[in-house]
Parts: structure tokens; C-alpha cells; sequence
């Protein structure tokens, strides 16, 4: 109960900054900025030029235009403080370099391109709007505060704010993000075709919780399951994604799988191939979605429902009975053990994402690594558990990223609206725009990382892209309490008593969140 006293104590808001953040850095594609990066490691930002300062013009400007302050948590181009394409780093690294490959050529010419219609939608919204715009650096922390004060008080420090989804879904439940219902007529973007801006439908008929449509918004914190090709041609197996595009991908199959692959393949006694490895927290939540189940999308937990009971057998069966995953270093660093045994080529199965798969190596795609695996990786969907079928599993659990509020009490609502409908239709129409935005070039990062095979790559994204579609808002690991899954995997607890251990400490931190 420690962990669930912890997070009544740092109240409702506070509580959820403790979301789910991605583990790696995914900003690697500079056309979109921080997008999907680490909200733990961006909190203090060091101001930059002008608009990052945190004490960014308010109120009305010198010559009468009304000023829109964008409170965000790191430093972010281009505003009315920036004079210059160059005062981005981001456009300084789209400049073409000495040894720049055609693809890499082209990538850059496009993202210069973005930057320089992103630059040049500042003068144009300022004319259209009569104001004048600042990204305005809170920090993480200081968003947060923010929120909980100026909106509560009625007087908003800033007319829009970039948030995780744990400071934007206590704002929404308390009325302290505008209901976009209230103030914008019926055939807004956001309403219908939904373009440019989308919003998070939490089944209350609110739309306050506003997203950027970006195609990489669909790969963003996905963790398909990852194949070794090689060992499973060793071993002469089915390729699971004919498997699975034929509905026949499911937890027991896996299973022999799995059983197949784990082997003593220099026959000195010790077993040194496993079918499966990965972390904890990834093995059950990817485990518990391909099963239809969840334990904290609404008021009620359902951690001890019969989905989630069959995921902690899985999970217990996978370490204690088929002995099929290589054995978790309880003692030293399971980081590095697990990564040499994949990289050397041990594992058949593991959770993967493409920050991962960057760091580990399977493809130096931009020659910072030194060295690519000498086996092919493909990516597949989650094997289908007993309740679930591949319809309506979820794919991923979006419980944190880039989501943006404008505050209630704010001064000219509808004007705000259209104002950041405007900065994020970048392009010289919403045609250009979207033509941009979901281009190969522009996705090259989310493609290249996964493989070094082109039509690979395809695939793999492929496989990222639906995993995306299919999405859960699931608090469970989000909530300030520590899982104690190891003792699962050493079996010293079972699925049952697991379940019994953590039901009411989900159910206490579900009844502070929604009250």
C-alpha cells in the first residue's frame, strides 16, 4: 500500500505524470522534432533563442497583437523569436554532408523543405491572426503546475499546452481543458475529417485532448514481436506471419515454438538457445493485449478477470514450465546479458521496437554503430491468447506522449483553435501538407532501422503500422505501483496470488484518479 498512499498524496494530477514514457530516444527523424522522445529526459530544458526563454512576452504586444503562448517542456522552432531557419540544430542537420548517400540526399532535401514551409508559416500566421507566438519552456514539472494553477484559477499562464497524456486526462476529467464542443462550429477539422488535428475519444463526448495526425503517430511505442529468420530456418519452421495472416498465429503454437528453438546446440549439456527473451513489463502487457485484456481502462480494475489470469499463466508457463526464455540476470545487469544473447544470435523471440532495434544494432543504418547483425530480424503481431482474437486485441498501450489542451478560461477560444490548426497545416495546403507528412522520406528513419532488406523494411513497418492501429488506454503501469513480476518468473508466486496481491492497490489508485 506504500505505492498507492504515495500516489494519493501527490494528488490527482501528479499522480499521472508517472505514465508510461518511451524507453529510447525516437526523434531520430528531424522533420518531426521531439515527437515520441523521453518526457524524463527533456524535463529541464536550457533555454535557447528567444523563444524558449521561460519569460516569454505575455498578454499584447508593443504594437497592440495579442500574444499566444505555447507552454511546452522542451525547446521547440519555429515562433515569433526565431529569426532564422538556422536557429533550429535541426535544420543545420539536414545540410548535406560529404559521403551522403541518394537516400540520405533526399531525405534531407525534404526535411529542409518542411522547415522552410514551417518558418514561413510564422509570418503568415501572425499577419492572418494579428498576434504574435511563443513556444514558451515550462519544463516538465512546470507544465504540470501550470495546469493545476493558473487554469484553476481562471487565469491560464499559456493559451495552449503541449502535455503528456497523464497531465491531459486528470485537466480533461476536472474541467480544466476546454471541451472543444462548447466553442467550435459543427465542421471543424477536428469533428469530422480530421485532417490535421485528431483527439483522444475518452467516452465521456469531450474532445479537449488534441494529437497532430502524423503517419509516424501510428508506429510510435509499438513492440511487435521479433524473429530471429535465420534460426527459425535452421529449424524449419512456418514463418509466423504466414501464420498469422492465415489466423492461426496463436499462444500455443507459439509455444511449440518456442520449445523447439530452446536447444543444447553444442551438445555439451547446458542449454544455450532460448526461443524467448525479453523484460518483464513488455512480456506480460504485450501478453495481456493479444489476449483481449486490460486491468485499468475504466473505474473498476479487472486484473483479477479470467484474460488477465491466463497472460500471468502464460508468463509463468513460459519461465517455469516449457523453461523456453533465457534465464533473467536477478543479479546483475539484465539489460546488457539479454542484448549479448540476442545480438549473438541465442534468441528465436523478443519484444522489439525500432529505438531497440537501432541500438542493438540490426542495421547500421546511418553508420554510428560499426556493425550490423549478420542474421535478418523480421517483426510479426503478437501471437492471439485464448480470449482474444487478432479483431479486437489491442496492438499498443498509448498511456503517454505528445498531446496538446487549451486551457478552459482562455481568452478567444475558437481563435486559439484555428490558430494551431494553422501552425500544424504547415504546408501551402492541407493537400501538401499531409502529402509531406506521411512521406517516405519522412518516415526513412521508422523504415531503415528495422532491417537492412528493403522489402524487409516494408514489411516491418508494415507490421509496426498495424500494431499502431490498434490501441488501449490501460493505466495499469502507470500508476506509481511496483509490480513485483520477478517473483512470477522465479515461479515463487503464482498467477492467482499475483492477481490477489495487486487488485486493491490498482482499485485504490483507479478510485483517486476518476474521483
Amino acid at each position: 500500500m506504500k505505492n498507492v498512499k504515495k500516489l494519493l498524496a501527490l494528488g490527482l494530477a501528479s499522480a499521472m505524470t508517472l505514465s508510461l514514457a518511451s524507453c529510447g530516444n525516437e526523434n531520430n527523424n528531424p522533420a518531426t522534432g521531439n515527437e515520441g522522445s523521453n518526457a524524463s529526459n527533456v524535463t529541464e530544458n536550457s533555454s535557447g533563442a528567444g523563444s524558449t526563454e521561460n519569460n516569454t512576452p505575455s498578454g499584447t504586444s508593443a504594437d497592440g497583437k495579442r500574444i499566444i503562448n505555447i507552454g511546452t517542456w522542451w525547446v521547440q522552432h519555429y515562433d515569433s523569436g526565431d529569426t532564422a531557419l538556422e536557429d533550429s540544430e535541426d535544420y543545420a542537420n539536414s545540410i548535406d554532408k560529404e559521403g551522403d548517400d541518394e537516400a540520405k540526399l533526399e531525405e534531407n532535401a525534404l526535411n529542409r523543405q518542411i522547415f522552410e514551409w514551417k518558418f514561413a508559416n510564422v509570418d503568415t500566421l501572425e499577419q492572418k491572426y494579428n498576434i504574435e507566438f511563443y513556444w514558451k519552456n515550462l519544463t516538465f514539472t512546470g507544465v504540470q503546475e501550470s495546469i493545476n494553477t493558473s487554469i484553476l484559477a481562471g487565469t491560464p499562464d499559456c493559451d495552449i499546452y503541449l502535455v503528456d497524456l497523464g497531465m491531459a486526462l486528470p485537466a480533461q476529467m476536472n474541467g480544466l481543458a476546454l471541451d472543444l464542443k462548447t466553442v467550435l462550429p459543427a465542421d471543424a477539422d477536428v469533428f469530422t475529417d480530421q485532417k490535421i488535428i485528431s483527439y483522444m475519444d475518452l467516452g465521456d463526448g469531450k474532445v479537449s485532448i488534441l494529437k497532430r495526425v502524423e503517419a509516424q503517430s501510428a508506429v510510435e511505442a509499438t513492440y511487435p514481436l521479433a524473429f530471429n529468420m535465420q534460426i527459425l530456418e535452421d529449424y524449419n519452421l512456418e514463418d509466423p506471419r504466414d501464420l498469422y495472416a492465415r489466423g492461426e498465429w496463436t499462444w500455443d503454437i507459439f509455444n511449440q515454438y518456442c520449445q523447439t528453438l530452446t536447444d543444447d546446440t553444442d551438445g555439451d549439456g547446458q542449454i544455450d538457445q532460448y526461443g524467448y527473451c525479453g523484460y518483464e513489463f513488455e512480456t506480460f502487457e504485450n501478453l495481456m493485449m493479444s489476449n483481449g485484456a486490460s486491468i485499468a481502462t475504466g473505474k473498476t480494475q479487472t486484473l483479477d478477470s479470467a484474460g488477465v489470469g491466463e497472460a500471468l499463466q502464460q508468463m509463468y508457463d513460459m519461465y517455469n514450465v516449457y523453461n523456453v526464455c533465457y534465464p533473467y540476470d536477478f543479479e546483475g545487469n539484465a539489460s546488457d546479458s539479454m542484448r549479448n544473447q540476442y545480438t549473438q544470435g541465442n534468441i528465436g523471440f523478443f519484444p522489439m521496437a525500432a529505438w531497440i532495434s537501432a541500438g542493438n544494432g540490426d542495421y547500421d543504418w546511418d553508420g554510428s554503430i560499426g556493425y550490423t547483425l549478420p542474421f535478418d530480424i523480421a517483426y510479426v503481431q503478437w501471437p492471439v491468447g485464448p480470449s482474444g482474437n487478432q479483431e479486437t486485441n489491442a496492438g499498443k498501450n498509448q498511456t503517454s506522449g505528445e498531446f496538446y489542451i487549451i486551457p478552459a478560461g482562455v481568452k478567444d477560444p475558437e481563435t486559439v483553435y484555428d490558430f494551431l490548426y494553422d501552425y500544424w497545416n504547415w504546408g501551402p495546403d492541407e493537400e501538401t501538407t499531409a502529402e509531406y507528412r506521411d512521406n517516405r522520406a519522412a518516415l526513412n528513419w521508422w523504415y531503415s532501422v528495422t532491417a537492412k532488406n528493403a522489402d524487409l523494411q516494408e514489411q516491418n513497418f508494415a507490421v509496426m503500422n498495424d500494431i499502431g492501429s490498434r490501441t488501449i488506454f490501460d493505466l495499469w503501469n502507470s500508476m506509481g505501483i511496483s509490480y513485483d513480476f520477478i517473483s512470477l518468473i522465479r515461479g515463487e508466486v503464482t498467477p492467482a496470488q499475483f492477481q490477489e496481491t495487486y487488485k486493491q492497490q490498482i482499485q485504490d489508485g483507479l478510485d483517486a484518479y476518476f474521483k
